[in-house]
């Protein structure tokens, strides 16, 4: 019996033992060099946990954490890797088969040794099944984007499924990512999976802020989940669609009664004998310095005609409200016609203007305007309500 005990009692301790060492290494990994980043790529903290593991080692050279951790912080240096660090990352599979710190080791080990598609579809799983874990392991995907053997693995994982692309992308375009490279992804992402529009609404941004509106344009139509029904040169010119952010639908600015001089709201109205939405701006005499309605447009170059229904109520300056097309980047201007009104049901009126939009004006910002500069600091009063804006090609 007392043999028994003494052989139990030493299974056990081999047990304790081999599991704290396996434990020492996670932790040695996730400190030392399970940075989430491609090693080749990245500086590290390996001499100051090399020169601590030795230190330890010195004082301690039967305890077996100390050459644990030395082997950890040995990853992250340039050279072949330790055949140790293989092997207890291979003994740790079988004490912890799930767990993350053993999983992202595994995929750390992997792109050490150059077997990348590995080290990426094991990368890809933590991010699946870990959502803790997901932002560093997109972090360490990221790095290797333009790497030889990524467009095979992002194919492969898309044909499997992989529910965290989306997420990929979006933290790819939020971490600085280069248009040219977002817009490589999604072309490889979109053939297998339409996008989260929280994810167009970035790259798009990101696209019409570098002056890029066709390229933002064409990832409206072909990479997002909610595709319009229908489309025109002025997109959701009734306002009858409810504004739901989309890329290209209308930017109403924030205004407010006490912060703004204006408040814009969509709104049901019947003057017209018709019960239907208006885009609804109330001045109320404050200075206005920021916009108070836009939109982004993809035309292409040619002649067209901008009209719109509108109906002023107590306007301190009549006319004073109107639209303007602007080239994005400005380095262009379209040909403005001369305004024409045309007097309309109750006091609705419609305006329309001709517009030659020229070669290289590939993007343009539709912009409601309130008068010149002088009358936007003195501030409007009254209301304006706009309705039917179209833009007809010639």
């Amino acid at each position: 019996m007392g043999q028994y005990l003494s052989n139990a009692g030493r299974r056990g301790i081999i047990l304790l033992s081999a599991a704290s060492v396996c434990a020492v290494f996670l932790v040695s990994l996730y400190g030392f060099a399970a940075d989430w980043i491609k090693p080749s790529r990245a500086s590290y903290r390996s001499d100051d946990s090399s020169e601590g593991s030795r230190q330890y080692i010195r004082s301690r050279p039967f305890d077996a954490a100390g050459w644990l951790a030395w082997s950890g912080s040995a990853i992250s240096l340039s050279g072949e890797l330790p055949p140790l660090a293989q092997q207890v990352v291979s003994a740790t599979t079988t004490l912890g088969p799930v767990d993350p710190q053993v999983l992202r080791a595994k995929a750390l080990v992997s792109l050490r040794r150059g077997d990348i598609p590995d080290g990426l579809d094991r990368t890809a799983e933590v991010a699946t099944l870990f959502p803790t874990e997901r932002s560093d392991a997109f972090a360490t995907l990221l790095a290797y984007i333009n790497d030889p053997v990524w467009p095979a693995f992002l194919q492969s994982r898309l044909k499997r499924g992989w529910p965290a692309v989306d997420g990929f992308l979006l933290q790819s375009c939020q971490t600085g990512t280069p248009l040219a490279s977002l817009m490589n992804l999604v072309q490889q992402i979109a053939r297998h999976q339409a996008l989260g529009d929280e994810t167009v609404a970035c790259i798009g941004n990101k696209a019409i802020a570098e002056g890029r509106v066709p390229v933002a344009y064409w990832l409206w139509l072909n990479g997002s989940t909610t595709i319009p029904k229908a489309l025109a040169n002025v997109f959701n010119g009734d306002f009858e669609a409810p504004i739901a952010g989309r890329l290209f639908d209308w930017r109403l600015g924030a205004g407010g009664e006490y912060r703004e001089g204006f408040a814009v709201a969509i709104r049901r109205d019947n003057t017209r004998g018709r019960d239907n939405n208006v885009l609804a701006v109330r001045f109320n005499g404050r200075a206005l310095h920021m916009p108070i309605a836009q939109q982004f447009l993809a035309l292409a170059p040619g002649r067209y005609v901008f009209s719109y229904a509108m109906r002023e109520a107590g306007l301190t300056t009549p006319g004073a409200v109107g639209w303007a097309v602007r080239c994005v980047p400005s380095t262009l201007s379209p040909a403005e016609g001369v305004l024409q009104t045309q007097a309309a049901s109750g006091s609705w009126v419609v305006q329309s203007q001709e517009l030659v939009i020229p070669v290289g004006c590939d993007g343009q910002l539709l912009d409601m305007t309130a008068g010149n500069r002088l009358q936007m600091l003195q501030g409007l009063q009254g209301s304006v309500f706009i309705d039917d804006i179209s833009m007809t090609r010639q």
